[in-house]
C-alpha cells in the first residue's frame, strides 16, 4: 500500500481511484458515492487546502482535513490526441497540455474543463480542423487548439 497518496497531496487534473477511507465519518463519504474502487478526478485545490473533485457528472469539494483521509491510486489512462481519434469517439477531457499554456483560457472559455465529455463529429480532410460536439453545441478547434487538449476515450 506504499503507492497509495492522499486526496490532499493529489495532483490537479490526475485521475484516481479511491482505495480506502480512514476518517471516523464514512458515511457523509459513502453517502456522497466516495467509495473505495470509485474512480474520481481532481478539479481544483483552493488556498485553504480544500479539493474540488469529480465523480462521474458530480463535483464535491472536501475539506483539508477530511481529504487527509481518503486514500488514492493513480489510475492510469490511455491519453490520446483528440486530432487522432476516430469520428464518432466520445471523450473527456482530463487536463491541458503543459506546452501550450496561451490556449489554456481559451479552451476554459469555451466550456472545455476538466471532466468534460465531448464527441469527434468531423476532421477536415488535412485534419486542420476537427469539429467536435460539447454539451450539446458544435465547436470547431484548431490543430493546435486540439493539442492542447488532454483527453481519453469513454
Amino acid at each position: 500500500m506504499s503507492n497509495l497518496i492522499s486526496l490532499a497531496e493529489a495532483k490537479v487534473g490526475d485521475r484516481y481511484t479511491i482505495a480506502q477511507l480512514t476518517c471516523n465519518n464514512t458515511q457523509q463519504l459513502l453517502g456522497m458515492g466516495l467509495r473505495p474502487g470509485a474512480v474520481i478526478t481532481v478539479l481544483d485545490r483552493s488556498d485553504r487546502g480544500a479539493v474540488i473533485v469529480a465523480l462521474d457528472s458530480q463535483r464535491f469539494c472536501i475539506n483539508h482535513e477530511l481529504a487527509q483521509n481518503i486514500l488514492l491510486k493513480a489510475l492510469e489512462l490511455p491519453v490520446i490526441n483528440l486530432r487522432t481519434a476516430p469520428v464518432g469517439t466520445r471523450l473527456r477531457i482530463i487536463g491541458y497540455a503543459p506546452t501550450a499554456p496561451s490556449y489554456k483560457r481559451k479552451l476554459l472559455a469555451m466550456g472545455l474543463t476538466p471532466g468534460t465529455e465531448v464527441e469527434v463529429i468531423r476532421h477536415a480532410p488535412l485534419g486542420d480542423p476537427t469539429d467536435i460536439k460539447v454539451r450539446g453545441f458544435h465547436l470547431t478547434l484548431r490543430k493546435d487548439e486540439a493539442d492542447a487538449l488532454k483527453v481519453y476515450p469513454l
